[in-house]
């Protein structure tokens, strides 16, 4: 499994286990999923100029059920991709083979959320800190993985045929946002469903990071003067950055 699906299946795991017996939870507690956007800011956004989408959650609890919340919330998001047709023998180009080189970043965030409720509508402040990690893999797909023609059923089918991490770095963060929550569904047997709207600014710390949309990240030798050989040319500074989340409570 790639790590954009570990992140999406990390962050719908944290969740559903916490809102799936919603019933048996104490009115105290609540769990949110949402897409996300993450727009780079400050020297991130000169180095990466397009916008991150993936998924959020996070899980928290009334302190005592008063206007204090304590939680913690998960994010993963990507925020380049590049692909290329690459021959599969040296000798023809009429099987190809697709390079694909993709950079995400994961969040962990504890955080303490001072809320207004009135009865089922929230609206909050939320005060987090926390790491981030940013990664880039290349990995290469034949047509049927890349098509996803392979039979998701079979286990022993490999979703890719190579598989490696190019860069690795992380930085600890910090922010501030504000959000609100108000009921759109009651009929449920566990109680009503929520809308989630959330806005964050975060400070992160120095780290080097690839983005493989940016023109000269990555650089590749003449295939001519033999086998190619690449050249990785990482950013490095502040990752300050601007989300947006909407999705569902609970």
């Amino acid at each position: 499994m790639d790590r954009k699906r570990i992140y999406i299946a990390s962050i719908v795991l944290f969740t559903i286990s916490f809102s799936q017996n919603t019933k048996t939870l104490p009115n105290n507690v609540f769990a949110n999923i949402r897409f996300v956007v993450a727009v780079p800011q400050g020297d991130f956004s000169d180095n990466v100029t397009n916008n991150g989408y993936g998924f959020d959650g996070d899980i928290g609890w009334y302190v005592y059920n008063g206007p204090i919340a304590l939680g913690i919330n998960i994010a993963g998001a990507q925020y380049g991709k590049s692909k290329r047709q690459i021959p599969y023998s040296y000798f023809s180009s009429l099987v190809t083979l697709t390079e694909t080189t993709s950079s995400d970043i994961f969040i962990i965030n504890p955080f303490i959320q001072p809320t207004l409720r009135f009865g089922d509508f929230s609206f909050y402040a939320k005060i987090f800190g926390g790491y981030q990690s940013l990664s880039t893999d290349t990995k290469i797909l034949n047509e049927d993985q890349e098509n996803n023609y392979n039979d998701d059923d079979d286990d022993d089918q490999p979703e890719y045929i190579a598989k490696s991490n190019v860069a690795t770095d992380g930085s600890f963060n910090y922010g501030a946002g504000v959000g609100l929550r108000f009921p759109v569904y009651r009929g449920g047997e566990n109680g009503p469903i929520y809308a989630s709207l959330e806005l964050k600014w975060s400070q992160g710390g120095e780290a080097e990071y690839l983005n493989p949309n940016k023109e000269g990240s990555i650089v590749l030798s003449d295939p001519s003067d033999g086998p190619v050989t690449t050249t990785l040319y990482p950013d490095k500074s502040k990752t300050d950055l601007f989300n947006i989340s909407i999705g569902i409570g609970f």
